[in-house]
């Protein structure tokens, strides 16, 4: 934590723009070369157990409870019950949330701490989240400047995302343990599961597809019902040990999953992780049809999977940002006279003059612009191939 008090501080500060002693004590605390965690643990809970009705001030209430909850992550993370997949889940949340309330500079300090925090858990979230600090706080910079009031602490905050951004991506181009001979196949960071018995063999697997390279589903915290599998959508997952299980929340690595009655083998592109995290309600699944991603390595009869997004999210170009130069699901909506129709298309998102494309991967299809706040998009996690029978 102590190399996280600088920004931690910076954001109780940005936080309290009405002076509230709570949150101005909690910012002195995060000020002291080695404050008391005991104390910032009591402040907290006491800025988390207030009424909103105690705060004259609207949206006061909000800050002192997000300050407080971002302090006790950072806390929380030296403890044996810190939960990395629920940091992540929490941290998403309060981005969102000080986003609705215009809140840029909170947002892009707190999106700058989940990335450092969580970059050996999920990589390509804390580069998705430093990105976005990085563009956050350069805005602010730039305004600042203009009205003739530089702010050093923007500059620095600038620095230490694209440092983390320049380490995250040196580290994704490192070989993993998987594909080192003699390595073993989990990683450290990964739970480990006795294969199931009723899993398919590997020569029934249909070969890897250049472009694509096999990869295992890692379902998040989803809740058991007696006696019937995990289910999200239309997927039913073949894991003889998770029908097992008896506690009401699980996670579990799937290795291969049924889809109307076929069998499924999970892929994704060569420069993504080779484990996919996901929660069930937050899945969407297509059948492809054409080969216009053929050079991609995604044929007619996949499926695809990608993670719903909220509407007003899967519609805002900032967040289209992050998903430069990968696999999108865009669903497109036209209007005629008073019926609106979707077309779902998956292709690769890419922006050239200002100009937002979804591209083909065949070079017989041509490429399709998008509009800005019309169109959704939605991040393609895996691509899922038959198995051959």
């Amino acid at each position: 934590m102590s190399g996280d008090l600088h920004l931690l501080s910076q954001l109780i500060r940005a936080l309290n723009e009405d002076a509230h002693p709570g949150l101005r004590r909690l910012s002195d605390l995060l000020d002291q070369a080695s404050p008391d965690r005991a104390e910032l643990r009591r402040l907290c809970q006491l800025l988390l157990s207030a009424p909103s009705d105690d705060f004259i001030r609207p949206g006061e209430a909000f800050r002192c409870r997000l300050g407080a909850q971002v302090v006790q992550v950072a806390l929380d993370r030296g403890e044996p019950w810190f939960s990395p997949p629920a940091a992540q889940r929490q941290l998403t949340d309060y981005c969102r949330a000080l986003r609705l309330h215009g809140l840029a500079l909170p947002e892009a300090l707190t999106a700058l701490l989940g990335a450092q925090w969580l970059r050996s858990h999920d990589p390509a979230w804390a580069l998705e989240m430093a990105r976005r600090a990085e563009r956050i706080l350069e805005d602010l910079s730039r305004a600042a400047t203009r009205q003739g009031r530089p702010h050093p602490e923007l500059q620095d905050a600038i620095r230490q995302a694209r440092q983390l951004i320049r380490e995250v991506l040196k580290d994704s181009f490192r070989v993993p343990p998987e594909e080192t001979p003699g390595a073993p196949e989990t990683p450290e960071s990964e739970p480990e599961l006795a294969p199931s018995p009723s899993a398919p063999r590997e020569k029934g697997i249909s070969p890897s597809p250049g472009p694509l390279r096999p990869a295992k589903l890692f379902l998040v915290s989803f809740t058991l019902l007696p006696d019937t599998h995990p289910r999200a959508g239309d997927l039913q997952f073949l894991d003889s040990q998770t029908t097992a299980r008896q506690s009401d929340e699980a996670d579990v690595l799937i290795e291969t999953l049924e889809v109307g009655g076929r069998i499924y083998q999970l892929y994704v592109e060569k420069d993504m992780r080779p484990i996919v995290r996901v929660r069930p309600d937050q899945i969407l699944v297509l059948r492809v049809e054409g080969d216009s991603m053929r050079d991609a390595g995604i044929e007619s009869g996949d499926l695809i999977l990608a993670q719903r997004v909220s509407g007003m999210e899967a519609r805002d170009p900032s967040f289209w940002d992050s998903l430069v130069g990968r696999l999108v699901l865009a669903v497109l909506m036209e209007r005629y006279q008073i019926e609106t129709h979707k077309a779902f298309l998956i292709k690769r998102l890419t922006r050239r003059n200002d100009q937002w494309l979804l591209c083909p991967e065949n070079p017989a299809f041509e490429e399709i612009p998008l509009e800005p706040g019309l169109h959704e998009l939605h991040p393609v996690l895996a691509i899922l191939k038959p198995v051959a029978p």
